[in-house]
């Protein structure tokens, strides 16, 4: 008789348990293995692929970390400047590799292009060594200006050319100090100063655009307030008292506009200058000037944006160099005789 073989339901219980860690290892191994694969993705994606140099690496272009710049604003400036493919792959380079709160304000020029991670050792030692000149450009100058400054400055530097590109956008070449290569050029300038005005004014775009007054209409008069104001105070005052002005359609009557046609200094008009029939004469012409009359800074810029309110249509700066205001001419009479002799 063949032997009986008996079930053992302990047997049977113990061997279940062994199967089903045998499939959770499994499950986890193979979960593992996924993460860890998509890990290898992920890295040959941002630090392979993202690290590579952009096509169109700026060579010899300046770029500016100023003090106080974070270290996300530091990455979106590169980033844009187009010296890195990636934002992020900065980000993440600059945070695992290397001490973020090392990034060093410089203006960085590159003479070849570097990939990502060298970038990011750049950013963190500061571009110091560079042999950059400084070309400075003061709130108000025009563009002839501009360029006499740096044909002394830059040893091949095409005044002329930069005259023909810069005057028929006069407004928009934002006042700031520069450090580029002694080999830029008047186009590579232009580009730089037109570009820093874009950035600058970026922030103000949807104040701009639901204002009253067109951008170019805000940067002629902002470019007026820029000369004729000394202060933030003083150019907030002197605005809502032009826009005032404008609204009643009363001549602007600003002595800048004319100094701007007879290329005269401050204070160098005389009583005959006043009657020059240009259509930058805001005695005899009402409204703005056909141009801005200078570049303006972002101070004066604001101050169109935001006026301060007021009944005043006359201002003057005294001898003390403050200012003084009127509601009308009987009063801008009396400070004049007060303040000015």
């Amino acid at each position: 008789m063949p032997p009986i073989i008996k079930h053992d339901p302990v047997l049977s219980l113990n061997k279940k348990p062994e199967l089903l860690i045998k499939s959770t290892l499994k499950t986890i191994s193979a979960f593992l293995f996924l993460i860890t694969l998509l890990g290898i993705v992920i890295y040959s994606y941002l630090f392979i692929f993202l690290n590579k140099t952009p096509a169109n690496f700026p060579i010899n272009v300046p770029v500016t970390i100023r003090e106080g710049t974070s270290v996300k604003e530091a990455v979106t400036v590169f980033a844009e400047a187009g010296l890195v493919k990636s934002e992020l792959a900065l980000y993440l380079t600059l945070l695992i590799w290397y001490e973020p709160s090392d990034i060093k304000a410089s203006t960085y020029v590159f003479d070849k292009p570097i990939d990502t991670r060298s970038i990011a050792y750049e950013l963190t030692q500061g571009n110091f060594t560079t042999n950059l000149l400084r070309i400075t450009h003061k709130e108000g100058e025009r563009a002839s200006t501009i360029a006499k400054t740096a044909v002394k400055i830059l040893p091949d530097f095409d005044g002329q050319k930069f005259i023909n590109l810069a005057e028929p956008v006069e407004g928009t070449l934002f006042p700031e100090t520069y450090f580029v290569p002694k080999e830029f050029t008047a186009e590579e300038l232009f580009s730089l100063m037109t570009m820093t005005f874009n950035e600058q004014i970026e922030p103000l775009k949807t104040e701009i655009r639901n204002y009253s007054l067109t951008l170019r209409e805000i940067i002629t008069l902002a470019s007026i307030i820029e000369r004729e104001a000394n202060s933030l105070e003083s150019m907030k005052m002197v605005s809502g008292i032009l826009q005032n002005r404008l609204k009643i359609g009363m001549a602007l009557q600003a002595d800048a506009s004319i100094e701007y046609a007879l290329n005269k200094g401050l204070g160098e008009l005389n009583p005959e200058d006043l009657k020059i029939n240009t259509p930058y004469n805001t005695y005899l012409y009402t409204g703005l000037p056909p141009t801005p009359i200078g570049n303006p800074g972002l101070e004066a810029i604001k101050a169109v944006l935001n006026p301060t309110p007021s009944e005043y249509f006359y201002y003057i700066t005294g001898k003390d160099g403050n200012f003084y205001y009127a509601k009308n001419f009987n009063e801008h009479r009396l400070n004049i005789e007060r303040y000015l002799r």
